[in-house]
């Protein structure tokens, strides 16, 4: 694994993990998922090309800047193309798919091919999060109520159960989530209520496109991929058998087969 670092344009320092060689895949996480989360998949994927696991400002040992926007974000991932030799391709999962689909919209030079899983893209209204849930996330953050502010994403933004709650509590991740992640959930939430699907903004990422969708996933993350991707000009859609949103741990061998083939294919 080598370390490596890019100055984004605000000058904040935006860290990476590379592992492997060859032509580069930079991943890019959602909320709340701890880039060595990856590791379980990496290996997998690497073995066919590099990997470069991105951790997006204010997580891991990337820096942070005054004032949060997503623009900042899409500066950041940028700043990691741009720092790569030769084509690239950009995974994203989660919010960090919705950062993806905004990066291609700006058709950086080197940028091939995009794989884009679930991102929690909503136009019904019932689907949406709350206008107001960045701003309640940030209450909770400034009076030092992390963990309150990581249910509260849970329950509003991907509506997990009480049940499926519980048990995440009970999980070895949940101590990872509130001590180095909570200070990030405004940032997807940010992210999520910002992005607007343009058809006529999507019809401009013309490259090579994997939609993933897991095929157990909720009806919202369901019309959320299949919309994004019918607007797509060169989009291919692919379920994931028995999976929903975090494939990438539950059946990692399943989800980098469907990177690799996918890769493979359009090599």
């Amino acid at each position: 694994m080598v370390q490596l670092s890019v100055t984004s344009a605000d000058g904040t320092q935006i860290s990476s993990q590379r592992h492997g060689t060859g032509r580069p895949l930079v991943i890019v996480s959602g909320a709340l998922f701890a880039s060595q989360l990856w590791h379980r998949v990496i290996p997998l994927i690497s073995a066919q090309r590099a990997a470069v696991v991105v951790d997006r400002r204010g997580r891991g040992k990337s820096s942070d800047g005054p004032a949060y926007t997503p623009e900042r974000e899409i500066e950041d991932l940028l700043a990691v193309l741009e720092g790569l030799e030769g084509p690239v391709d950009l995974l994203g999962h989660s919010s960090g798919a919705i950062l993806a689909l905004q990066v291609a919209q700006r058709t950086p030079a080197n940028l091939e091919r995009l794989i884009v899983y679930e991102p929690p893209v909503f136009e019904d209204p019932p689907d949406c999060i709350a206008d107001d849930l960045p701003e309640r996330l940030e209450e909770l953050l400034v009076a030092g109520e992390r963990e309150a502010a990581v249910e509260t994403f849970f329950r509003e933004g991907p509506r997990a159960s009480e049940a499926e709650l519980q048990s995440m509590k009970a999980g070895p991740a949940w101590t990872q989530m509130v001590k180095g992640l909570a200070h990030t959930v405004a940032y997807d939430a940010r992210v999520q209520r910002a992005f607007s699907p343009d058809p006529a903004a999507l019809a401009r990422v013309r490259i090579r496109t994997l939609m993933l969708l897991g095929a157990t996933s909720p009806p919202r993350m369901r019309r959320a991929a299949e919309t994004i991707a019918a607007r797509l000009p060169n989009a291919t859609l692919t379920e994931l058998a028995d999976q929903q949103h975090v494939a990438m741990l539950s059946a990692p061998a399943l989800f980098a087969s469907a990177v690799n083939e996918f890769l493979a294919s359009t090599d």
